[in-house]
């Protein structure tokens, strides 16, 4: 962890009045920074403010009494196996480094080179969803797993606590993004789910500080994480107001691949199934998943899509990230 790096930017999370766009600022006008002391955070404060008046600067006390809270959430963080990694550290993902508003630091508890796998899949859809949405989404974990996908979820009840299930059936890795600190499961009948994929060589991860609780913005800002760490999105069963929804949004935003499951002619016109229909009705939809034979399908899209994040505008004044691109095994 580099502790020199992370704790300032923790002692800023703190600082009230300086939020994530704050953050990214400060770190665009300094490229190197780590401050030492509260005396030299405060310094930098007023550096950047004179670069961006909009960036706010406290008194020396406020300062003070953030950076010891950062020190101890540093502490508390190591003492539970959490590492914290921010946009410059080597275990940061590639792919969500590259979407308009990456977390400025992960909190991550498990196997963090899991992070770092090129083929990943958002697995997602609401939590109560029918009978036969919860059985697919089960079977779509075990299928991506086998496949040698990363699966990632939200570990929320009902389709994303199935999708994660579903990779650990087959002894898969699973990631599961948190929308609050990792002091805590959300849902609470999920905790020995999570241990589970921490054992079986996945991760849990936050954007959030240990001892952060879930506020409902918190649910939306989570689900760019999901779509940003995955080549795709596929989701499952959605309503029309589901948070689904908002990660299906930020799939088409993040340039990555949208699938959308055709719900069957029985639940064609469910409450549950209402999502995917505009989904698909609107055309947002790259690829209408009505079968296995789909699968074919899914694998050259997401390896284009592998091919693109890797050669994205973005990075087009970066040394170009050479991998070998390869189609996805066909082993079931």
């Amino acid at each position: 962890m580099q502790s020199k790096q992370i704790l300032p930017i923790l002692a800023l999370e703190q600082i009230k009045g300086i939020g994530r766009k704050s953050i990214d600022e400060i770190l665009k006008i300094f490229a190197d920074f780590k401050p030492g002391s509260p005396k030299d955070l405060l310094d930098r404060l007023k550096e950047a403010h004179e670069i961006n008046k909009r960036i706010k600067v406290p008194d020396i006390h406020e300062v003070e009494k953030c950076w010891n809270k950062a020190k101890e959430i540093l502490e508390t963080s190591q003492e539970n196996g959490i590492k914290i990694i921010s946009g410059k550290s080597p275990g940061y993902p590639k792919y969500l480094a590259e979407i308009p508003d990456p977390p400025v630091l992960l909190h991550v508890k498990g196997n963090i080179d899991s992070l770092s796998q090129k083929n990943m899949i958002a697995v997602v859809g609401t939590r109560k969803p029918t009978q036969h949405g919860a059985e697919s989404a089960r079977k779509l974990g075990r299928v991506f797993a086998k496949e040698g996908f990363v699966v990632v979820s939200g570990l929320a009840s009902g389709i994303d606590t199935q999708a994660h299930k579903g990779a650990l059936d087959v002894n898969g890795t699973t990631i599961a993004v948190l929308a609050h600190g990792l002091h805590t499961v959300y849902p609470a009948e999920n905790k020995k789910l999570a241990d589970e994929i921490i054992e079986k060589n996945g991760a849990i991860v936050s954007e959030y500080s240990w001892g952060k609780n879930s506020f409902r913005s918190y649910f939306v800002e989570r689900d760019r994480i999901q779509s940003g760490l995955s080549l795709g999105v596929f989701v499952v069963e959605t309503g029309i107001k589901g948070g689904t929804m908002h990660t299906a949004r930020f799939c088409k935003e993040q340039h990555r691949t949208l699938i959308v499951f055709k719900p069957t002619q029985e639940f064609t016109d469910h409450q549950k199934t209402e999502g995917n229909a505009k989904l698909i009705s609107d055309k947002s939809a790259d690829i209408i998943f009505e079968n296995d034979d789909d699968l074919d399908l899914i694998r050259v899209k997401l390896n284009s899509t592998c091919k693109d994040l890797l050669t994205h505008e973005k990075n087009k004044d970066k040394p170009v990230i050479q991998e070998k691109l390869t189609l996805f095994s066909r082993n079931k």
